[in-house]
């Protein structure tokens, strides 16, 4: 019986030309080593190497941020690439948790007490600051994560409004030496 009413549920809503919402599939995996573009707002190129892969969310809304991308490192490795548009509030840098990673529209929006213990780095989009910084989830009880940071001034931004690109490695699944390598080795104009 319950076949019987999953089948006509399933011929009414493709008889109805069901008008959901589009739910694009996660992209595959590189099978080897490939340079994936990324558009507007901070137009680069980013090297994904065998087993990693480049997925693009929805922009936020008013362009906070205009850019939101999630590359897949593989073994449970991430990191995620924004952009803020200089219009964006920077109300909760100073309260890093609970969903809140920063919006840093230039290296000036991090935090002294950040900023004091950040090391230079260079990528081939223009040169930038990368620190670590503390952030927390709660719900029933609280998990503690160190999270490394990198904010890059773009030495040539596709739109004056997005100046920097920042990268996190949410919740830590990769070091800050990691991460610095990511920059140097996969980032290319």
């Amino acid at each position: 019986m319950l076949r019987r009413c999953f089948a006509v549920v399933a011929l009414a809503l493709l008889a109805g030309g069901c008008q959901g919402p589009v739910v694009r599939p996660d992209p595959v995996p590189v099978s080897s080593p490939t340079i994936a573009p990324v558009g507007e707002p901070v137009a680069f190129h980013l090297r994904l190497d065998t087993g990693q892969r480049l997925i693009m969310r929805s922009a936020g809304s008013g362009a906070c941020p205009g850019l939101d991308a999630r590359v897949d490192l593989g073994a449970r490795r991430a990191v995620r690439l924004a952009a803020y548009a200089t219009t964006c509030s920077t109300d909760d840098n100073g309260r890093i948790g609970n969903g809140s990673h920063g919006v840093y529209r230039t290296a000036t929006d991090v935090p002294a007490d950040r900023r004091a213990t950040a090391t230079t780095v260079q990528t081939a989009l223009g040169a930038g600051i990368a620190f670590s910084q503390q952030y927390y989830e709660c719900t029933n009880s609280c998990s503690h994560y160190t999270e490394p940071v990198a904010v890059i001034t773009l030495d040539h931004p596709a739109d004056p409004a997005f100046p920097t690109l920042t990268i996190i490695s949410e919740k830590r699944t990769i070091d800050l030496d990691q991460m610095t390598a990511v920059l140097r080795e996969q980032l290319a104009a």
